[in-house]
């Protein structure tokens, strides 16, 4: 069965008032929160979930976005400001394709950075510029280096949305990928301790040799002093608050953390309701097996990645849902391909999860209380999948080595042992948590406590 909708879920209906700020809203709005973000679906539904929040409660919401982004705005119902190229323009001007672009991301971003993102940066800034008159605060991830640098010109304070634990740079709780090999998972002792200081010392050292000149340079054209400390994780604007969009049931703030950081928990996911027909094909058969590459890796594993989950669902006696986005992927009777799904109706109703390691995908199959399979592509996916087989609720094997008979053993071992109750509990206790609106309540408390840099006059 096939079905090629592409309407995505529509959002949470969220609060009226944030917790706290009840009768403390300023009427009619005097300040606002400009809020941008670069990547994938995993990092712009977080900050349309922020912004849904702050916009119900009364606060100014600037969204500066890319020209693709602002059309899932607004789906959301949210407006937008297009700043930018779309993710066409870059493909033409660059002469690859999207997936090209994808692969290199997940692979290494640092080129990237390097070749598009940082050329970019005057023009981005420029164009965010604007949005940052009679604002009070601006906040964004990663790589929207942009966002910082507009509030520093603007002398607004900036509030970074981390989006994955492995950003920390933790040395007490390392990040679980190649570059990080041989750091120790668990430093219990001073030896441990110093070597991955070590390893996290050379890992921002080479940030700074990748990038800091660059920056440099880019700030020097808007009279800013050198780039400070190391790119994506130090900033010339004031941060008078770093936030962690992620339960600390999955990720504890390590005690090496920066003194400005809280984790606020998973962004609630989108509401979506499934259509009738996948709902008759869920009833008519048992649970199945749920697969996702998440939005932008779905033909990075090729067919075959496809045609071996399909297999694996076969040899456990499963059905198999796969949410392919444009992929080529196996059919038959016992095969529901969706191009789209939205992930909280679907993954309670599958036996197991078998996704890439996205944080997106990795807090939905924790809120569904479901066995993961984790099949980790790049980027911060490794370090997903580790957190996740950690806390016995997944296991991982790396996308290179992903084949059928292996995952079924993987697999079959975790079903074996997995513990339905307690995952169930804890899905329950990271639902509980919304880290949007915690996150919402923060900037909303920043506008209100901060002067708004006044209106331009144009004589």
């Amino acid at each position: 069965m096939t079905n090629d909708a592409t309407t995505p879920p529509r959002p949470r209906s969220g609060v009226s008032r944030l917790p706290g700020l009840e009768g403390r809203i300023p009427r009619p709005r005097r300040t606002a929160v400009v809020l941008s973000t670069m990547g994938s679906l995993g990092d712009l539904y977080p900050v349309l979930s922020i912004a849904r929040h702050l916009d119900q409660s009364g606060i100014e919401v600037r969204l500066a976005l890319s020209p693709d982004d602002c059309d899932m705005a607004r789906r959301w119902g949210l407006l937008a400001t297009p700043v930018g190229p779309s993710e066409a323009e870059i493909c033409d001007r660059l002469g690859v394709t999207r997936d090209q672009i994808a692969r290199e991301v997940l692979r290494d971003p640092g080129p990237l950075i390097r070749d598009v993102l940082i050329p970019m940066l005057p023009a981005l800034t420029e164009e965010l510029a604007p949005l940052t008159h009679g604002a009070a605060v601006v906040a964004a991830t990663a790589f929207a280096l942009h966002a910082p640098l507009a509030a520093e010109r603007a002398g607004l304070p900036y509030v970074p949305l981390i989006l994955q634990p492995m950003m920390l740079f933790s040395a007490l709780d390392p990040p679980r990928s190649r570059r990080f090999g041989a750091t120790v998972p668990a430093p219990a002792n001073p030896l441990t301790r110093a070597w991955n200081r070590a390893w996290i010392g050379t890992a921002r050292a080479v940030l700074r040799a990748r990038h800091a000149a660059d920056l440099t340079r880019v700030r020097a054209g808007f009279d800013l002093p050198p780039q400070p400390g190391t790119p994506l994780l130090d900033h010339g604007a004031t941060v008078p608050l770093r936030l962690g969009l992620w339960s600390d049931r999955f990720a504890p703030a390590p005690a090496d953390r920066p003194a400005d950081f809280e984790v606020v928990g998973f962004p609630a996911a989108p509401d979506g309701d499934l259509p009738q027909p996948v709902i008759d094909w869920l009833d008519a058969g048992p649970a199945p097996l749920a697969v996702t590459l998440g939005s932008v890796a779905q033909r990075l594993g090729g067919e075959r990645f496809w045609a071996e989950a399909v297999a694996l669902a076969r040899r456990m006696g499963l059905r198999a849902v796969l949410l392919r986005g444009e992929a080529e992927v196996p059919q038959g009777p016992d095969i529901l391909s969706l191009h789209y799904a939205p992930h909280a109706p679907l993954f309670p109703r599958a036996a197991a999860v078998l996704h890439h390691g996205g944080i997106g995908s990795t807090a939905e199959a924790l809120r569904a209380g479901r066995p993961q399979l984790v099949v980790p592509v790049g980027g911060d996916q490794p370090d997903n999948a580790a957190r996740l087989e950690r806390m016995g609720v997944a296991v991982s094997i790396d996308a290179k080595r992903f084949r059928a008979d292996r995952a079924a053993a993987r697999l079959t071992d975790l079903l074996g042992r997995f513990d339905y109750g307690a995952a169930a509990t804890l899905g329950e206790a990271i639902a509980g948590r919304n880290g949007a609106s915690i996150a919402a309540l923060h900037l909303a408390r920043l506008a209100l406590q901060s002067r708004p840099r006044p209106l331009a006059v144009v004589s």
